[in-house]
């Protein structure tokens, strides 16, 4: 073997036995080069997410009207669940993640405008340093490793192609937050173990609790400090279980403690989630449990496809007796059994199996159903145990301890080599991955192939031709859409309900899409009753029948519709106004003004009335009482299809005076649109 250059006079001192000690300043130095490797390697993985834009629940935390308000929006942020939505079926109010939509707050409030580039490139900034943070955790616990061990488990973490829906999904900063808060915790405890001072213990309690309010997957950590503690420091256990117990305390208050001050919510699910939420049966349960805790051996192992929804039917529910469900049992089984009998020897892959088992338990099905039955961002902070497994087989592979302190060139450079091997199909699974994330789009085509068995997947991909259909121009200028496009959206609905015929929502949806964009009212009707049968306070379905019987001119029908809706709910103002149309389709003219009057007396500010009953007035021949109501309704609210209206009515009554003002009107009225 070669020498080694003689080390520099400074940058050497010696123990008290005279044994060669590297200094201080040299392992700065060190970890410096560790830290722009690390940043370099972040952004070679996932460096291309800067080129993507909004994907799915981005809406969540970013792009949305309480972020644009920048640091005048932390109170609201503060106060307020997660997710806040309306929907068709119900308002979806659910989670508290504040320190999330904070860090979202904070870039509009720098940039003062929606740039997803930007978003991701602090997702990527996130990883580096959540990745770094790792290493560092790594070298202290394994201090008596070879340093090559702790960076190379680092290494493969940061590729390892399951964490691209965590990194190029901007929704899912919330896990690379609670992980990086969770280690950072973890190293504090790691300072008080070798240094004794319990002022440690203070910032470890406060980055958990940062962690819990970014997401409550930090939890797995609080069983976590105890097994690192035991593993890797020569703490009694007297010493750390009432640092155990003060991590305890904190999840509880931080998962209570919002519940005094938020208002009231509740986060809608369906059996298309998972199946489990609706079937509580214990053998049900254990079954589905065990194949999820087998899908995710799968894609640590190989993952291939990534997608960016499960849900039903993609994970099977089964009982126990299932053949994968028995695979799964034996396996994990062996693991845990494994990981118990050398628990006494501190063996490290009894830690990696634990840390493994801990975070994975979470997801399992097991304790509750989660959203999706399974996902990989469920898997994020688990595959670390798999990481330290993966890196320990290749060095024993070529019969090289991880704890050398010293290892030969030769097995060293064999290690690199396999290492090196692994991380090619890896860095080229996350990188193209991280382009197929581009946007919604790329996303739902690109994973939809894979995702026949899945009933909201279908869905999704299917809503969302949907509503860029109405958003497009061609569409709402001429009323015409691309056959292939039409096909296509529903094909992917109608195999949605093949997977679940009784989602009385698709129902709903795929009734719409023969309404509106295949003009056939009547294959509507069909749908919309199915949806209204299995739900009859569906108000968008009630809706949408009262339009298809106006279609085919069955007005009696399409009144008793939108009469049904306003008995119901008497709020309901769309419902108003089909009625008033429909009295007017029916030539009782009176009858739909009055209608409009109604929500006018309820509604003083609203401009839809008067547009309403200037268009009936209109329609009988009274032009000049029309344009009176248009442009009360101007009054109210300048819009460019109303400036644009009235001054086409001017200039048929020749007077190009007013004519020529609604058309100065209108382009004020374009220059205003966001």
């Amino acid at each position: 073997m070669n020498k080694q250059a003689p080390l520099k006079k400074r940058e050497v001192k010696t123990n008290k036995s005279g044994n060669t000690l590297i200094s201080r300043h040299s392992s700065r130095k060190a970890n410096w080069y560790f830290v722009l490797f690390f940043f370099i390697w972040a952004y070679v993985l996932y460096g291309n997410t800067i080129l993507n834009k909004y994907a799915i629940d981005d809406e969540f935390v970013t792009n949305n009207e309480m972020i644009r308000k920048g640091i005048s929006a932390i109170p609201g942020i503060f106060t307020t669940h997660y997710i806040n939505s309306k929907g068709n079926v119900g308002d979806n109010v659910a989670d508290y993640r504040p320190v999330v939509k904070l860090t979202y707050a904070l870039e509009y409030q720098i940039y003062q405008e929606d740039k997803p580039g930007r978003s991701h490139a602090m997702n990527v900034l996130i990883y580096f340093f959540l990745s770094t943070l790792l290493f560092f955790v790594l070298k202290r616990m394994l201090k008596n490793y070879n340093i090559l061990f702790p960076f190379l488990i680092t290494v493969v973490f940061m590729a390892h192609p399951v964490h691209t829906e965590v990194v190029a999904s901007l929704k899912n900063r919330d896990e690379m937050l609670a992980f990086l808060c969770g280690l950072g915790a973890l190293h504090f405890l790691l300072k008080y173990a070798d240094t004794r001072k319990l002022w440690y213990i203070l910032p470890a309690l406060v980055v958990f609790v940062v962690g819990y309010l970014s997401k409550s997957s930090i939890l797995p950590f609080v069983l976590v400090y105890p097994l690192a503690l035991y593993f890797f420091t020569d703490l009694k256990p007297k010493q750390y279980l009432p640092i155990f117990a003060a991590f305890v305390v904190i999840a509880i208050i931080s998962q209570v403690g919002p519940n005094w001050f938020l208002p009231g919510g509740e986060r809608l699910t369906s059996m298309i989630e998972n199946p489990l939420l609706v079937e509580k049966g214990f053998l049900f349960r254990m079954g589905t449990s065990l194949v999820s805790l087998l899908f995710y051996l799968k894609i640590l192992i190989y993952p291939h496809p990534l997608l960016f929804y499960y849900g039903y039917d993609m994970i099977p529910m089964t009982t126990p007796t299932n053949i994968w469900a028995i695979v799964s049992f034996l396996l994990y089984a062996g693991m845990l059994l494994y990981a118990l009998f050398r628990f006494r020897e501190k063996q490290l892959i009894s830690f990696a199996i634990l840390w493994y088992l801990v975070f994975i338990a979470m997801y399992s099905n097991f304790i509750f159903p989660m959203v999706g039955i399974v996902g990989e961002r469920f898997v994020f902070a688990g595959s670390l145990g798999f990481c330290i497994v993966l890196v320990w087989a290749v060095f024993k592979i070529f019969n090289t301890e991880p704890n050398s302190l010293t290892i030969e060139f030769d097995a060293r450079a064999k290690i690199i080599v396999v290492i090196v091997l692994i991380l090619i199909p890896y860095t080229a699974l996350t990188v193209t991955r991280n382009r197929e994330w581009r946007n919604l789009l790329t996303l739902y085509s690109r994973d939809i192939p894979y995702l026949e068995n899945s009933a909201k997947a279908n869905t999704q991909y299917a809503g969302y031709l949907m509503r860029t259909t109405y958003q497009d121009p061609n569409f709402r200028q001429h009323g015409k859409i691309n056959q292939m496009k039409l096909d296509v959206i529903k094909k992917h609905f109608l195999r949605s309900l093949e997977i679940y015929p009784d989602n009385y929502q698709t129902m709903n949806d795929l009734g719409t899409v023969y309404l509106f964009f295949g003009k056939d009212p009547d294959s509507a009707l069909i749908f919309l009753k199915r949806a209204l049968n299995l739900n009859p306070e569906l108000e968008p379905a009630w809706i949408n029948l009262g339009m298809a019987y106006r279609e085919i001119k069955k007005y009696d029908s399409a009144a008793w519709c939108y009469s049904t809706i306003i008995r119901k709910n008497p709020q309901q103002i769309r419902a108003y106004f089909a009625l008033a149309n429909v009295y007017n389709d029916m030539g009782e003219i009176q009858k739909a003004i009055n209608m409009n009057l109604d929500v006018l007396r309820k509604n003083p500010k609203m401009d839809i009335p008067y547009v309403n009953i200037g268009n009936y007035i209109l329609q009988a021949g009274d032009t000049a009482v029309a344009i009176q109501y248009y442009e009360e309704a101007i009054n109210l609210r300048v819009t460019y299809e109303g400036c644009l209206h009235l001054m086409n009515l001017y200039k048929s009554q020749g007077d190009m005076e007013k004519s020529g003002y609604y058309q100065q009107k209108a382009s004020g009225a374009i220059k205003d649109q966001p």
